[in-house]
């Protein structure tokens, strides 16, 4: 895939093309950033671009044997390592480093792809350091990362890092509508509910997300505009104990979003700038008996959970501790 048919991170595509016109690309790489940007397409279509066979001001053609071989990933000098369970391992690492000292076997350049880098045991980080520092000029090696900061120090000082960024709404609308026959008010609500990852549009299935949107707004409707204490209780102890915990922290996340949209109610802003806009009226409702500190208040304390979902607390007893803190008024 030429870098000319991805979406988003033009300031990283421009410096990739002239970088491979120039014959200035090195031979370590970081691509990081959020997850589903688009970083393993860029990788991908880097090595597209030094090997293709008709090149046009450093992009790809996307259409030659070698760029056709990359994209259904049966070149033989463009390898992406995966994570071998929960961790990337030494031996995968070992091997690597071996495939990096050889020539290329079809090609103009080695590419060794490392999907996931930060999920890189210790001493596999460590096993690649050489290569790293040493490369021969015939290869490549690009690691992927939403997480940089968890690569080893050792690491980042032998790369150069490209830092990419969420796409726009209006790239990922363009993106969806280009690539999916959808009303353009299902484009419109996938392009922001999805915070700019198109790796998360095509994962939003807008009927689950439609569930987890109503759920909220009546938790919300409850808490601040019935005030109604039973059902509070009956959700608390339905999120809490009945969800898993992915489905309990996309619910949260839906929550987020809507007191985003709250606070741009409260703030001025048109039904149109909403990412809920099709749910305008009743969160219009909402917005007129909730406060800037209301709102505030739910955010933090919807983010403390978040954070603290990791030390494995007990959902059902945190939703409760929120109701209870939040249902009290300012």
């Amino acid at each position: 895939m030429p870098f000319s048919s991805l979406v988003g991170n033009d300031r990283i595509k421009k410096l990739l093309t002239r970088a491979v016109a120039e014959g200035r690309i090195g031979q370590g790489l970081i691509m990081a950033g959020p997850p589903g940007v688009g970083k393993r397409a860029f990788a991908l279509a880097l090595a597209e671009a030094l090997n293709c066979q008709s090149p046009v001001n450093g992009d790809s053609c996307g259409k030659c044997l070698p760029c056709r071989k990359i994209a259904a990933g049966e070149h033989l000098d463009v390898r992406t390592i995966v994570p071998d369970g929960q961790f990337i391992k030494i031996d995968q690492m070992r091997d690597m480093s071996l495939q990096a000292q050889y020539k290329p076997y079809e090609g103009r350049r080695r590419v060794l792809i490392v999907d996931e880098a930060d999920r890189l045991k210790i001493q596999a980080a460590n096993s690649i350091l050489k290569t790293l520092e040493e490369p021969p000029d015939t290869s490549l090696i690009v690691l992927v990362t939403p997480k940089p900061y968890a690569l080893l120090e050792t690491i980042r000082s032998r790369c150069q890092m490209l830092t990419f960024g969420p796409l726009t709404v209006s790239q990922l609308e363009s993106y969806l509508a280009a690539h999916y026959k959808r009303p353009p008010d299902e484009i419109r609500l996938i392009a922001r509910v999805s915070q700019g990852s198109i790796g998360r549009a095509h994962e939003t299935d807008l009927g689950e997300y439609r569930d987890r949107r109503d759920v909220m707004l009546s938790l919300v409707e409850s808490a601040v505009v019935a005030r109604d204490g039973i059902a509070l209780m009956q959700a608390a102890e339905s999120l809490g104990r009945k969800l898993e915990r992915d489905e309990f922290i996309e619910h949260l996340e839906a929550l987020l979003v809507i007191l985003s949209d709250l606070l741009r109610l409260k703030l001025g802003e048109s039904s149109d700038s909403l990412t809920n806009a099709d749910t305008a009226n009743r969160l219009s409702r909402i917005a007129e008996a909730m406060s800037f500190d209301q709102i505030e208040k739910w955010t933090s304390e919807i983010e403390k959970i978040l954070q603290a979902l990791p030390r494995n607390i007990s959902r059902h007893l945190a939703m409760d501790a929120m109701l209870t803190a939040l249902t009290h008024r300012p």
